[in-house]
């Protein structure tokens, strides 16, 4: 799955006004720091306590949950090391990978084509004047969006099944229509995409795969926004944001027809979402002015974790698994690629950059069976791939 470093503007944009998305998806030009990053009443100094990331960002000795803890006082989970067994992806690594299966789904430098090799190889170009925003690989279907660079006409959707090779486009005359720019997600058996409601109002609507017919729809009031939509096996989330000044940020979970909040999250800081088989996991950005600075957290079965610092717009679920990036603290730290598993309580290293300090990585990308991360470094740029497991 493709996922951008810090997110796209992508709430609702033909709704919205243009400040009311910096603030809630795109960076922030809030003035306003935030509050503590953890879960409602939770302590900012309670992580360097009990294992986990320091005060000062650095790592402190690896933990295992010996208690349940609460939505107020998180159990802290500091990661041993499990590295993944990576294999290099040939190419350039400007050029962004996603491998599953007998497929690899690349997206070129500029955005201009995505090519999708496998037993049935298509190359699919972005519109006129437009560029593709988001390319999904999974273990049926790959989907690859165009969007209008300057934001005039609806995104422009192909949707692959790797069985057949029948493809089959989502635009301005689908049923649902598609929007200009907005949240798209793939899963298991659904896809999600943006679409205009009525009164004004803000959507996404869910489609089978199989059916290619509408399984539901959320909406919002005027002035609000939807995105981050990621659909796994183990559920559906979304984030909602309004277009106060700074931005409300609310992240949902769907159950039937219905989303709630998410519980446990601190009021209007939540990010990144996902659910796994066994539990949720979610991010919080503490300051506005440092969108990319965020904090982990899961509730599973067991209980509530403090998974620790992060970087945002990075969390993806692959292979009953969660995900995410930690930038360097120090410039004596790589950058790291962090795997939560919820049904073991495990917090564990699986990828580490060549370079220290002045080194980042990209979001992971999931490819059903397998994921794809690309890393940057004064080192030398690499771009990996490792199996996970069945999707």
């Amino acid at each position: 799955m493709h996922v951008r470093r810090l997110g796209r503007c992508t709430g609702g944009a033909a709704l919205l006004t243009a400040a009311a998305l910096t603030l809630a998806g795109c960076g922030s030009g809030s003035s306003a720091a935030g509050s503590a990053s953890g879960p409602a009443g939770s302590p900012p100094s309670s992580s360097s306590s009990a294992g986990g990331p320091g005060s000062d960002g650095s790592s402190v000795p690896p933990t295992t949950p010996t208690s349940t803890g609460s939505s107020d006082h998180p159990v802290v989970v500091g990661p041993t090391s499990d590295p993944l067994a990576w294999r290099p992806v040939p190419g350039s690594t400007r050029d962004e990978v996603t491998v599953g299966g007998d497929w690899k789904l690349t997206l070129a430098s500029g955005g201009d084509t995505a090519r999708l090799d496998g037993p049935h190889p298509r190359t699919i170009a972005a519109g006129a004047h437009s560029s593709i925003s988001d390319a999904f690989l999974d273990g049926s279907h790959a989907l690859v969006v165009s969007e209008d660079d300057l934001a005039r006409t609806p995104d422009v959707a192909t949707l692959v099944d790797l069985a057949s090779g029948r493809a089959t486009t989502l635009d301005r005359t689908s049923n649902p229509p598609t929007s200009v720019g907005g949240t798209w997600a793939l899963g298991p058996t659904s896809l999600a995409h943006a679409t205009a409601g009525t009164s004004h109002r803000y959507c996404v609507v869910f489609l089978g795969l199989d059916s290619g017919s509408p399984e539901g729809r959320y909406c919002v009031p005027p002035r609000n926004g939807l995105s981050r939509a990621s659909i796994t096996d183990g559920g559906t989330t979304l984030m909602r944001f309004d277009d106060e000044h700074p931005s409300c940020r609310t992240l949902l979970t769907r159950s039937g027809a219905a989303f709630t909040p998410l519980p446990g999250v601190t009021p209007c800081k939540g990010w990144d979402s996902t659910s796994v088989p066994g539990g949720v996991v979610w991010s919080v950005v503490p300051k506005e002015r440092r969108v990319e600075a965020a904090r982990f957290y899961s509730h599973t079965s067991t209980g509530w974790f403090d998974l620790g610092r992060g970087t945002s717009g990075t969390l993806v679920a692959c292979g009953g698994a969660a995900y995410f990036v930690r930038d360097p603290a120090t410039r004596h730290d790589p950058a790291t690629l962090l795997r939560w598993d919820p049904a073991a309580g495990a917090l564990t290293t699986v990828f580490a950059s060549k370079g220290r300090g002045n080194a980042f990585l990209s979001p992971p990308r999931c490819g059903g069976d397998h994921l794809t991360v690309t890393a940057f470094s004064d080192a030398g740029d690499q771009q990996v791939t490792a199996a996970v497991g069945a999707p």
